[in-house]
């Protein structure tokens, strides 16, 4: 069986696999797409295992989310989906509480998550927002029949997961720090160690997060992370390009 997955990842130059081509682009803007080419540490997973050289290929079907309000839908595509995983682009999960609070975790490139499946109380509301325009491979059926194949990738999976319960113990962390000003700059730099990447300038977030995204992430009013960004920005904390992303200077807290 392990050689037959390795067999359908194995694809050349000429085409994917027809076990691939017979997958239908059930939504407008959908793609093929090779996830070694989009996710590194996938790459470096399999290899050991044969999985390298030009030829070597892991097909997924990719949908394209544009910036705005999404809704995923509530019921699980089918009983054996694994879910999605992002390839490129930010989405944010906003749970409300209504007339009491928010909370906003973000989800970047090398999440995974079934949005059908969710564990809220029944008192809290849960919306999905794209804040910038993103790329998910559909983890389905067929995907995790050829996966479970290969032991290690389905492990993978399963990091990927603690990974963000992990992150969310940070955040937590975070957003009882004392000072607004405090907790931006904490949670600018784990977001930074995340997604982005260093420059002269400093260490760039790639993403044009607003204020009200950010207070959502702390805890926060958004006029009260107005004025702490714009404190931040007076002592040299923090510079926003004109672009929208945000370069952080100095060290790590």
């Amino acid at each position: 069986m392990r050689d037959g997955f390795l067999a359908y990842i194995a694809g050349s130059r000429s085409g994917m696999p027809a076990a691939v081509e017979s997958v239908p682009q059930r939504v407008p803007g959908s793609r093929r797409v090779d996830l070694l080419q989009h996710d590194p540490e996938l790459s470096r997973l399999l290899a050991p295992s044969g999985l390298k050289g030009p030829g070597a290929a892991l097909p997924a079907v990719a949908l394209r989310l544009e910036r705005g309000p999404w809704q995923p839908g509530a019921d699980a595509p089918s009983y054996d989906h694994l879910g999605f995983l992002v390839l490129d682009g930010l989405l944010g999960r906003r749970v409300l509480v209504p007339e009491r609070g928010r909370s906003l975790e973000l989800l970047g490139k090398g999440d995974i998550f079934r949005p059908w499946q969710e564990d809220s109380p029944s008192f809290s509301e849960v919306t999905w927002t794209v804040i910038e325009p993103a790329s998910i491979a559909v983890l389905d059926g067929e995907f995790k029949e050829r996966a479970k194949e290969v032991p290690e990738l389905m492990e993978l999976f399963a990091e990927r997961a603690l990974r963000r319960s992990r992150r969310l113990a940070a955040i937590a962390a975070i957003a009882n720090t004392v000072g607004v000003e405090e907790r931006l700059v904490l949670l600018l730099w784990q977001l930074a160690e995340l997604w982005g990447r260093k420059t002269p300038e400093g260490a760039l977030l790639p993403f044009r997060l607003s204020h009200q995204t950010l207070a959502d992430l702390v805890g926060a009013r958004r006029p009260t992370v107005t004025l702490a960004m714009r404190s931040l920005s007076e002592r040299g904390a923090v510079r926003r390009r004109e672009s929208g992303e945000w370069i952080l200077t100095g060290a790590p807290p």
